[in-house]
């Protein structure tokens, strides 16, 4: 389902699901996870109109997030509200720039995860997602695609760092090359780590927990094989 919320109107009780603020439109998530919610937004006017989206959380200072026109992708924000509020505005200038906004993790309405089965690979499309349960040892999750198209992959699970984050963003066929953490180049902004080829593995050991993988990639990319194995 996917609403349409009217210029200056606001929907005061959004639990993440898609909707498309009109300009002056904004959702309000009563109260966010105590841990990493992935934000996707998209400009869906049809004319060369740059957007804008106004964040704020609690008492915080906005934060404005330009909105790219003509994009066929999803740009992304991930952070840890740590169970505030939550509100999306869209400031944009003209008055046809409507915003797609939707939250995804664990628990979050939306498209029902598939199950992510240690050993087996499954296909994920654009936006769709899959939610398993680890082992108490080392395993791997595998991202692989079948073309050179640019593909994003958002992961959330294990412990929280420092910062409260446990999402992990990751993009194959990615043209700034191979970066990630050390001793890799430090990857873009929002991202934990890219890959200049068309596979990635994620090593970990989070114990027995529950893992959430969603597919972010853009309208024209080929779905993306997503495999869990035990190490």
């Amino acid at each position: 389902m996917r609403d349409v919320v009217p210029e200056g109107m606001v929907n005061a009780a959004w639990n993440g699901l898609p909707q498309t603020l009109a300009v002056r439109g904004s959702v309000t998530m009563p109260q966010t996870p105590n841990g990493s919610l992935i934000v996707g937004y998209f400009n869906q006017s049809q004319q060369n109109n740059a957007g804008r989206l106004a964040i704020t959380s609690g008492g915080s200072d906005p934060t404005i997030l330009p909105v790219p026109a003509l994009a066929r992708m999803i740009s992304i924000l991930t952070a840890n509200w740590q169970a505030n509020n939550l509100t999306l505005t869209n400031i944009s200038v003209n008055a046809a720039t409507p915003i797609l906004v939707q939250a995804y993790g664990p628990g979050i309405p939306g498209m029902q995860p598939r199950p992510l089965t240690i050993g087996t690979p499954v296909q994920l499309a654009m936006r769709q997602s899959v939610q398993g349960t680890t082992t108490p040892n080392w395993m791997q999750l595998g991202f692989s695609s079948s073309t050179s198209n640019l593909e994003v992959v958002a992961v959330v699970g294990g412990p929280q760092d420092q910062s409260g984050n446990n999402a992990y963003v990751i993009a194959l066929n990615a043209p700034g090359g191979d970066t990630g953490p050390p001793p890799l180049p430090p990857p873009p902004a929002g991202f934990f780590a890219t890959a200049a080829g068309n596979k990635y593995a994620l090593p970990f050991n989070w114990g027995a927990a529950s893992v959430y993988v969603v597919n972010l990639s853009p309208q024209t990319a080929t779905p993306v094989t997503a495999l869990l194995q035990s190490l």
